[in-house]
Order: structure tokens, then C-alpha cells, then sequence
């Protein structure tokens, strides 16, 4: 790969540190930290950086996305990665994007879909169910984001994805049971896949579940053995989040933000307004 002039990192907190220590694996000339809380930070504003050349990471608090975009897009940054979701509403989201310039090269990191065993997942056919269960260990969602944009967000990409790549859409989604540390979806597609996804953050272990069903075969996959999916066989295991920032720097965007982000904002509103 060819030199990358200069990298700059919007917020340092929990995922800008890792987004900072996996640049060390790239031939980076020039990092760049910026956050007003971080006394380690280069700088303390976006508006201390002058020059808008190389290629910029957003992994900043959600709610701030909105702002520091529009912000991103006035001073003439051509290059933009932000951590997931985009924004924490679909207004949003559909508004930055109806504002991006048409130059601009704007990356979104669903990490998962960068994930060896779900690309390889993505290439199977007649899928009639899909079965995801989402468990973490009651760590790690920001204050500002709840279950659904927090964790919710990566089996929904991973939905998404497996539909698009079988040429499906969704038809109808529900939440059936929500509360703050768990939420239970199901629905169907177009073409009459099914799904149920289980997400919670009361488990004692932090665990990734998925099964596809399709009409001759069952392949499941766990995180507690990553390099094999049932039926399958071996796959090999590469770091996702690499994979998603050299997608960056190759400038091939995956294409689907809209489509997770208008499921996510649906079952987000569904999931806020539950039994109310």
C-alpha cells in the first residue's frame, strides 16, 4: 500500500484509541488526534486543525455525528470515516447525506459486515430463516445511545446485508419484547425469509450466535469458535476492523447505510415506544 499522508482521529476516547493503535499496522506518515476532554490529544477543536487533506475518523459520541459532519463538510474534508450509527436518528442521517458534498467520500464502519464468517455466510442461497442472538456482558453502551443503535445496530447490519446479498428486502419488522437491556425482533422479508434476532446486555457472557437456514442445509456460526461455521468448514479469520479501514482508504464503500439505517431507526422508534 502506498504512503497515507496523514490520518486524523476525531475523539479519543474508547473507540478512537482503537481505531489509533490499528493504524500502527498502515504506512501512516502522520497522525493527527483531536478532543477536547483528552488531555493526550493533539488538539482540542477541529477548527485547530488547518489543513483538510488526508483522511479523517469520526469516533466521537453519536450524538455529536450530526454536527461534527456538517462541521467536516464546511471545512472542505474530503475523506470522512464515522463510527457507527451515522447519526442516532434517521432524520439525521437522511439530512447529512442530503448535505454531503458530491466529492465527498463518506465511510460508515458496520464492522461486522467486514467479518470473514458473515461475508462468507453472505454467500449462501435459498435462505428461509435467519436466527441471531446478541449477548454481551452488561458493558460498554454509551450514554448517549440505548440497546438498539448500540448493539442492536450489528445483527440489523448483518440482516441487512444477508438480504441484499440474496436480492431481498425487508417487508415487515416487530419488537416483541424491549426493555433497556433486551430487545427481541422478528419479521420477514419480500421474499418470505424469516428472522428472529435476541439482543441483551444482562448476559453473563459476551457471545455472537447465527444460524441461516436455507432449503438444504443449516450453517451456524459462534464466537466461541470464529474460524469455522457449521457445514462450512474452516474460514479465515482476519481482523474486521482492519478490513473496514482499508475499505476506507480504498475508497469502496459497502453501499448499504441507508438501508441499516432506516431498519435501525424502525426498530428504534418501535423499541422507544413499546408498551406505551
Amino acid at each position: 500500500m502506498s504512503l497515507i499522508m496523514k490520518c486524523v482521529i476525531v475523539g479519543l476516547g474508547y473507540f478512537g484509541k482503537i481505531i489509533q493503535n490499528k493504524l500502527k499496522e498502515f504506512p501512516v506518515d502522520e497522525l493527527i488526534t483531536i478532543d477536547p476532554f483528552n488531555p493526550n490529544s493533539d488538539f482540542k477543536h477541529i477548527s485547530d486543525v488547518e489543513n483538510v487533506d488526508g483522511y479523517w475518523f469520526v469516533t466521537t459520541p453519536a450524538s455529536t455525528h450530526h454536527t461534527i459532519l456538517l462541521e467536516l463538510f464546511q471545512k472542505g474534508v474530503k475523506n470522512i470515516w464515522v463510527e457507527k450509527p451515522i447519526c442516532n436518528t434517521l432524520d439525521d442521517t437522511l439530512d447529512i447525506f442530503s448535505k454531503k458534498p458530491d466529492d465527498v467520500f463518506l465511510y460508515c464502519d458496520f464492522t461486522w459486515l467486514q467479518h470473514q464468517a458473515i461475508k462468507r455466510l453472505g454467500d449462501v442461497n435459498d435462505i428461509k430463516h435467519i436466527e441471531m442472538k446478541w449477548m454481551n456482558d452488561g458493558s460498554m453502551i454509551p450514554k448517549d445511545v440505548n440497546i438498539v443503535t448500540d448493539l442492536a445496530v450489528h445483527p440489523i447490519s448483518i440482516l441487512t446485508f444477508l438480504l441484499i446479498k440474496s436480492k431481498d428486502i425487508l417487508e415487515k419488522i416487530n419488537v416483541t419484547y424491549a426493555n433497556d437491556m433486551s430487545v427481541l425482533i422478528n419479521g420477514f422479508s419480500k421474499n418470505g425469509t424469516t428472522f428472529n434476532i435476541e439482543v441483551s446486555n444482562s448476559s453473563c457472557l459476551k457471545t455472537r450466535n447465527i444460524s441461516v437456514y436455507c432449503k438444504d442445509d443449516v450453517y451456524r456460526w459462534f464466537s466461541e469458535d470464529p474460524g469455522h461455521i457449521e457445514n462450512l468448514g474452516l474460514i479465515k479469520s482476519k481482523d474486521a476492523i482492519i478490513s473496514n479501514i482499508q475499505l476506507f482508504f480504498s475508497k469502496n464503500s459497502l453501499g448499504y447505510p441507508l438501508d441499516i439505517a432506516r431498519t435501525l431507526e424502525t426498530v428504534n422508534e418501535l423499541f422507544t415506544n413499546f408498551d406505551k
